[in-house]
C-alpha cells in the first residue's frame, strides 16, 4: 500500500496544475462560475482548525475541481473510490493530486476495508494540521438532480477525530451544493453553495454508547442541510425523473418573471426549480399512497404529459427552448450574427479542432456518461499544455514574424470561446430551421407537440397558483 502520510503537502505539480486549472476552469470551461455564501467558509491561518466539506455528486472530477476553487485558499485532500488506486503509477499521480482512497466491498473487495483505518487516520491527521478533508457522501455520483443516500464514512471521519482529540475540538462539517445548467460540455454556469457548518457536539454522548446511532443521526442532519442546497427530484421512477426535470425548465422563465427576479442568475433558476419541485413532491409526484387526492391526480396526469413532450423532442429531435421560443426576430439576429463570425470560426477551428475533440474521440468506450466531462476536461486540460507552444512555434515559423505568433498565443483564449460559441450557435440555428421546416410541412408530431406544450404549461399554472 501507498504511504499517504504525506498526501496534504504541497508539490510542484499540484501547484501548478491549480494555478493552471484555475484560470482554464473558472473563465473557460464554465460560463459562469458563482458561489453562493464564501462567508461560511473557515478562515485559513495559523492555528486554525481544519475542517471536513461534504458535497452533493453529479459531475465526476468537474465536482471536485468546483469544491476546491470555492472554498479557496484551502487546498482540501479528496477521499476517492479505492479501485482506481490499483495501478501504482496511478496512486502516486492521485496522491500527488492529494487524493486519498476510501475501500468500498463492491469496489475492491473485503480484503482491503481494513485499510480504511489507516485512511480515516491519515485524513485526521490533515485535519489536526489545519487542512481540509473533502467527499461526496453519496459514494457515486448521480445523472441527474437528485441527492443519493449518504455513506457513514464521513460521518465515521468526523467522530473517529473527535475520539482522539477527546472530544474537545468541536469539528466543523461544511455542507455544500453543487447546481448546473448542463453537465455536458464547457461554457455551462456552475452555482456552488455554500452553507453554515454543522455541529455534531450534541450527539457526542450518544455516540459514545450507541456509534452506530450517533453516525446515523450526522448522517441524517448533514443529508438535510445538503438537501436544502441542491435540486433534490426525489422520486425513483426514471421517466418520471426526467419529466419532472423537463417541467422544472419550462417554469423556470414563469417564476423568475412572476417573482420579479433577474434572469440568467443560476441562483434563481435553482429557486424556481425547487418551488416547483417542492409542489410536486408534496403530492408524492402523483403516485400517494392510498387514495390519490385531487391534486396527486392533477401532477400525475402532468408528468404524464411531461413524459409524453420528453419522448416527442426527442423523435423530433428538437429542444424545448426552441419549441417554446417563437421569436423571430431573435432568429434573424443570432443568423446574421452567425454570419459575421463565421471568418473567426473558421480561422478558430483551424487552431482548436484537435484539442477540443481529442477528449471526445478518447471518451466513446466510457460507459459511466457522468465520467466523460471529466474525461474531456482532463483532456483538454492537459492537451493545451503541449498544443499551445506547438501552435506558437508553427506560427512563427511558417508566417517568419514573432509577433504574430505573439499574438495568436494571447488572443487563443478567446478564439477558443469562439469556436465553441459559434459551434454551440450552429446546433441552435439548425434546430430553428428544422422546427420552421416542420411547420412549414404542417407535421402532424410537430403541432401536437407544440399544443402539448401549452396545454402543460397551463397546467403548470394551475399547480402553482
Amino acid at each position: 500500500m501507498l504511504d499517504f502520510s504525506k498526501v496534504g503537502r504541497r508539490n510542484f505539480v499540484y501547484d501548478f496544475l491549480y494555478g493552471y486549472l484555475a484560470l482554464a476552469y473558472r473563465f473557460i470551461y464554465c460560463r459562469k462560475f458563482q458561489v453562493e455564501g464564501r462567508k461560511n467558509v473557515p478562515r485559513k491561518g495559523r492555528g486554525k482548525e481544519g475542517f471536513l466539506v461534504i458535497c452533493n455528486h453529479q459531475n465526476g472530477l468537474v465536482d471536485a475541481m468546483g469544491i476546491t476553487y470555492a472554498i479557496a485558499p484551502h487546498k482540501p485532500v479528496f477521499i476517492a473510490r479505492g479501485d482506481i488506486f490499483k495501478k501504482e503509477f496511478v496512486g502516486k499521480l492521485l496522491r500527488m493530486l492529494h487524493i486519498l482512497p476510501a475501500y468500498r466491498k463492491r469496489d475492491t473487495g473485503n480484503e482491503n476495508l481494513d485499510k480504511n483505518e489507516i485512511i480515516f487516520q491519515h485524513a485526521a491527521n490533515v485535519m489536526k494540521e489545519g487542512g481540509v478533508v473533502a467527499l461526496f457522501p453519496e459514494a457515486g455520483h448521480q445523472d441527474r438532480h437528485y441527492l443519493g443516500t449518504f455513506k457513514k464514512g464521513f460521518a465515521r471521519i468526523a467522530f473517529e477525530y473527535e475520539k482522539e482529540c477527546d472530544f474537545a475540538k468541536d469539528l466543523k462539517i461544511l455542507p455544500l451544493g453543487h447546481h448546473y445548467s448542463g453537465y455536458f460540455g464547457m461554457q455551462n454556469d456552475l452555482l456552488i453553495t455554500i452553507d453554515e457548518p454543522i455541529s455534531f457536539a450534541d450527539l457526542y454522548e450518544t455516540y459514545k454508547e450507541h456509534p452506530e446511532r450517533g453516525r446515523y443521526l450526522l448522517n441524517e442532519r448533514a443529508r438535510e442541510r445538503v438537501d436544502n442546497l441542491i435540486l433534490n427530484i426525489d422520486t425513483t421512477d426514471e421517466s418520471d425523473a426526467w419529466a419532472v426535470e423537463q417541467l422544472c425548465q419550462m417554469y423556470t422563465p414563469v417564476y423568475i418573471k412572476k417573482n420579479g427576479l433577474r434572469r440568467g442568475r443560476l441562483k434563481n433558476q435553482l429557486e424556481a426549480c425547487r418551488a416547483l419541485n417542492a409542489e410536486l413532491k408534496d403530492a408524492a409526484y402523483g403516485k400517494p399512497e392510498g387514495e390519490p387526492s385531487p391534486k396527486a391526480s392533477r401532477v400525475a396526469e402532468l408528468i404524464a404529459k411531461a413524459r409524453t413532450y420528453v419522448d416527442n423532442l426527442k423523435k423530433l429531435r428538437l429542444d424545448d427552448r426552441i419549441v417554446g421560443r417563437a421569436n423571430v426576430l431573435g432568429f434573424i439576429s443570432r443568423t446574421l450574427l452567425w454570419i459575421v463570425l463565421l471568418p473567426i470560426f473558421l480561422a478558430s477551428t483551424i487552431i482548436h479542432f484537435v484539442p477540443c475533440n481529442l477528449g471526445t474521440w478518447l471518451s466513446r468506450k466510457i460507459q459511466d456518461k457522468m465520467l466523460i466531462p471529466s474525461f474531456q476536461l482532463g483532456v483538454g486540460a492537459l492537451t493545451y499544455l503541449i498544443w499551445i507552444p506547438l501552435v506558437f512555434a508553427l506560427v512563427w515559423i511558417f508566417t517568419g514574424k514573432f509577433w504574430i505568433a505573439l499574438i495568436v498565443l494571447l488572443t487563443m483564449p478567446l478564439t477558443l470561446l469562439v469556436y465553441h460559441n459559434v459551434a454551440a450557435l450552429t446546433g441552435k440555428l439548425v434546430n430553428r430551421w428544422r422546427k420552421f421546416w416542420l411547420k412549414i410541412r404542417k407535421d402532424k408530431l410537430y403541432a401536437d407537440t407544440a399544443a402539448l406544450r401549452r396545454d402543460i404549461m397551463s397546467d403548470l399554472d394551475a399547480v402553482m397558483a
